[in-house]
Parts: C-alpha cells; structure tokens; sequence
C-alpha cells in the first residue's frame, strides 16, 4: 500500500512540473483557436462555473474535466447533455464509461453548431446558398484509482471545425490527477486540459493551439452538514488574464528612464480572475443545489452601467429512480444567458 502511495505521489508531482512546462506555449486571448473545448460540456460543469475542478466523485459528467474521474465506479454509465447556448448557438454533449482490467476507458463526444449561413460575395449580393458551421470533438480517455486514495487519468481527443470552405483538424491531450481524504470530506484535483495544435496549418503557415488550461481545485464537506464548499484556479499557465482588459483594474507603473507609463500586471484583479467560489447544498442522495461565482466571467462580460447577474452560475440535480437529472443556468451577461439539460443513468442498475 506503501509503495502504491508513493507512485501517486510521483505521479501527481509528474503531472505538476508538467502543468508548469507548459507555461511557454499557453497563450490567451486571440492566440488560440478551438475555443469552443472552453464552454461546459455538462449541466453540472456549467453549475459549477465552467469546470468541475475539485470535484471526485462517481458521476461520469466529470470525465470531460479530468479524466482521474474515470474509475470503476462508472462502469456502464451514460450521460447526454444539451446546452441552450448564447444566442441560437446550440451544443451537446454524449459520454459512456466501460471498465477495463483495474480501470475505465470512457468515450465522450461534443459538438457546438452556430446554425445556417447565407452565402454572400464581397459586393454584399447573396448567391442564395447556405451552409453550416460547427466544431466537434472526440475524447477517449483511460483512468484508474491507485489506492483509496488517488486517481490518475489520461485522454486523447481529435478535434474537427467546418466553417464552410475552410476545415481545420487537431489533436489534443488531458492528463488529469484527484485525491479524495480516508473521511471523503476532502478532496482535490489537477487538470491539464487541451494540450495540443492543428495538424493542418493556417493561412499565415502556423498551427493553431488548442485552449491549453492548467487548473487545480479542492473541495471539503462540513461534517454532518449538508454543505459543501469547493474553489478552482484555472489557467495556472498564464498570470496576465486582465492587462488586455478595459476594464482591468491595477496600479499604473511609471518608468523614470522613459516616463513610458505600463500597467501592472501582479494585481488582485489577475489574481482573482483565475478564481472561481462556489458551494453545494447537498440535501441528500437524490437531490443537490450548487452556485458558483466566476470572477473572471464577471469581469469580462458584465455591463459596466448594470452588471446583473454576470458570472454567477445555479444548477440543481434530483434522482428519479434509476434516472438523475441535471439543470444548469448560467448567466454571462445580461443579454444572454446559457441553459443546460442532463441526463444521466447507470445502465447496469437500469437494465
């Protein structure tokens, strides 16, 4: 027991300094494509404020998040999620998880389709064609539990966008790792999600990155209580979120050589930018509440004369028999809101 405790350690420590290597290629902001592996691909993601960071249980809605997740508790377990994005952009998202030898292969698929298309010259006159445009994306993924204790997990994904005559293909990797306390009051992941570029290269002869994000997250239990608080930092491979911001907000620094005025990056706002808060209200085994605060979402997103309810997420779960439903809404700004629908069952007690 010793000995496989010392492996996962080595093997979360590996993953780590993996996390800190990739500080060199994980750019934001314009320099990444494929950005639709950003939006939740579960109602119990989008719940949480756009990932499941933190979070170790058996539910097969957190295999996307990080493939540690996967683990013999899910074997045989399918979900279907539908996302009412922004606008009349729709998404979904199909995962399935079948044990294999000490651990669990798990196949997931998402798609994001933006609707139809009128085909128009550079005069301004239709030719009367239309098309569709979407991105889709295919994960399998392998993980195991170690011990009691820690979980390791491993995904490839290829990655397709059509966006009429122009077609883009990509592969990508997750590697991911959890630990979950002797008192199950406390656990804690990291993800090192969407590591990877085009195979084909762009105009300019460049292959585009995939949305690389380094996150950790923790979660803890109140014994004997039916809460449950949890926190995420996301993008650990990238500190400047905001000095690109309008509304960034930081200490303007003067250089005495050039009198060149430059905005600090090392701020609060970056910090809390990386963070999102949130809390589950678990009532019992068939029936939870979660909100969450996305601080970066908030700041990026919110109207500056009315903020509303920019960057707070709410989703709820009940079990209907052998049935458990999802239900996610998550507000963005106040002119669009996203709305997610799952549902997920354990075929093996289904059927």
């Amino acid at each position: 027991m010793a000995v496989k405790r010392i492996c996962a350690v080595k093997a979360i420590i590996t993953i780590f300094f993996l996390a800190i290597s990739t500080i060199s290629f994980g750019q934001l902001g314009g320099e990444r494509s494929y950005t639709f592996l950003e939006i939740p691909s579960s109602a119990r993601s989008a719940a949480m404020g756009g990932s499941s960071a933190g979070i170790k249980d058996a539910d097969i809605n957190l295999i996307n998040d990080n493939p540690a997740n996967l683990d013999t508790s899910i074997d045989n377990h399918l979900s279907i999620n539908y996302v009412n994005f922004v606008s009349d952009i729709n998404a979904g998202n199909f995962a399935y998880a079948r044990k294999a030898g000490k651990g669990t292969i798990g196949i997931t698929a998402q798609f994001l389709g933006y609707g139809k298309f009128d085909v128009v010259e550079a005069n301004g006159i239709k030719t009367g064609e239309e098309f569709n445009a979407g991105d889709f994306a295919l994960n399998i993924g392998y993980g195991r539990a170690l011990d009691s204790l820690f979980s390791i997990g491993a995904a490839i994904k290829t990655v397709y966008s059509n966006y009429y005559y122009n077609q883009s293909v990509a592969l990508g990797i997750d590697l991911g790792a959890a630990y979950i306390s002797k008192s199950k009051y406390f656990t804690s992941t990291i993800a090192l999600r969407n590591i990877g570029r085009s195979i084909n290269k762009s105009s300019n002869q460049s292959r585009n990155k995939l949305p690389t994000n380094v996150e950790i997250g923790a979660a803890i239990k109140i014994p004997k209580a039916p809460l449950r608080f949890f926190t995420q930092y996301n993008n650990i491979q990238k500190w400047d979120l905001g000095s690109n911001d309008p509304n960034y907000v930081a200490k303007e620094k003067i250089d005495a050589k050039t009198g060149v005025t430059n905005v600090r990056k090392f701020s609060s706002d970056n910090l809390f930018r990386h963070l999102v808060l949130g809390a589950d209200i678990v009532a019992s085994d068939n029936f939870s509440l979660t909100f969450a605060y996305n601080f970066r979402r908030r700041k990026e997103l919110a109207a500056i004369s009315r903020g509303g309810l920019s960057g707070i997420s709410f989703g709820a779960m009940i079990k209907v028999k052998k049935m458990q439903f999802n239900y996610s809404l998550s507000s963005y700004h106040t002119a669009g809101v996203s709305h997610h629908i799952g549902i997920t069952s354990n075929l093996n007690a289904l059927f």
